[in-house]
């Protein structure tokens, strides 16, 4: 803000100045960075008042209509700027990302490889089309190079360590969590990607560890509290997990992992009563959710109970929502024909 009152203008020959269309841009820029839409928004209009080709306040007012949830007024504002300024690459990554989120994909990319003609080391370019494309070969390759050209880039670190996680790289993944928490060791969600990392490569205890140190920074973390339910699983500690559980399901109704990973838990402790009621409950909450039925099926055959788990495991492979070994569910349907 100090750099913006440097551009007013100097009134006659004492030390007052008055605004002008760049001081006012400059200050709805300085706002963003304090999320402040609305302060935003009334400095970027006193900039368009005074020069409506203000290229600099367009992009502005569309970056705050985009903070206040407006996704058409954002895409008004961007266009507008593209018009001012059709090799202004900011203005094409933000129209991008917004065409993008609001489910104009191929809109969003063509904006997005625009920018990119006009500044192929753009950072913010680079990680946005990465987005839109996810989840695809070139999106890693596109999050390593905003990494490359912004070191300090920790949701480019982040997005890369998720798709290797899912490819089940875990040396790149493993890597990618270690460039995000080089600039922040405190980032929760590097803290629990790190904690799947070690899930997924049956490092209890290091799960353990990465969940409570996350759980210390934000205690109600739901992703940190599932993270630490399935370490102890893993470790066989039934009780602790179940306790993690529900309290994970309890932080976030929206996620179904908990109850599901619960069911899963107390079928391989052979506690089948228990693993029926969490498989019914997603099964319930989530009728879409085919990993919840297929928890539910497992829970029912440990149950003797063969007509039920056919009628899960059909379901299972009837629904559209979550990823499961469907080859594994029909031969268990198999099993009880």
């Amino acid at each position: 803000m100090g750099s913006c009152k440097e551009l007013e203008h100097r009134k006659g020959a004492g030390p007052e100045t008055v605004p002008t269309a760049e001081s006012h841009a400059c200050a709805s820029i300085a706002y963003l960075g304090w999320q402040r839409a609305t302060e935003s928004l009334s400095e970027s209009a006193a900039a368009l008042a005074m020069n409506p080709s203000s290229y600099d306040a367009k992009v502005a007012q569309g970056r705050a209509y985009e903070l206040e949830l407006q996704p058409t007024d954002a895409e008004s504002a961007f266009r507008g700027a593209i018009a001012l300024r059709s090799d202004g690459e900011e203005a094409h990554v933000c129209l991008g990302r917004v065409l993008s989120r609001a489910g104009k994909k191929d809109e969003g990319i063509a904006e997005l490889r625009r920018a990119l003609a006009l500044d192929a080391g753009d950072p913010e370019a680079l990680y946005e089309l990465g987005d839109a494309l996810q989840p695809s070969p070139e999106s890693v390759g596109l999050f390593t190079r905003a990494t490359s050209e912004r070191p300090s880039f920790v949701d480019a670190y982040l997005a890369s360590a998720r798709l290797d996680l899912a490819a089940g790289k875990m040396a790149d993944a493993a890597a990618a969590v270690d460039g995000a928490l080089r600039y922040e060791k405190t980032n929760v969600t590097a803290l629990v990607l790190s904690g799947k990392i070690a899930l997924a490569q049956k490092n209890a205890d290091d799960a353990l560890r990465a969940g409570q140190a996350a759980l210390k920074i934000v205690p109600n973390n739901a992703a940190a509290m599932l993270l630490v339910a399935d370490g102890h699983a893993m470790k066989g500690e039934i009780d602790a997990a179940l306790e993690a559980y529900q309290t994970a399901w309890g932080l976030d109704h929206k996620d179904p992992s908990p109850l599901v990973h619960a069911s899963e838990a107390c079928h391989a402790a052979s506690r089948d009563t228990s693993a029926r009621a969490f498989g019914a409950k997603a099964a319930q909450e989530f009728p879409n959710w085919a990993p919840g039925w297929v928890a539910l099926g497992d829970a029912l055959v440990g149950q003797k109970e063969a007509k039920d788990a056919r009628d899960a495991y059909r379901k299972a492979l009837a629904v559209s929502d979550g990823s499961i070994d469907r080859s594994a569910v029909a031969q268990k349907l198999a099993a009880l024909q």
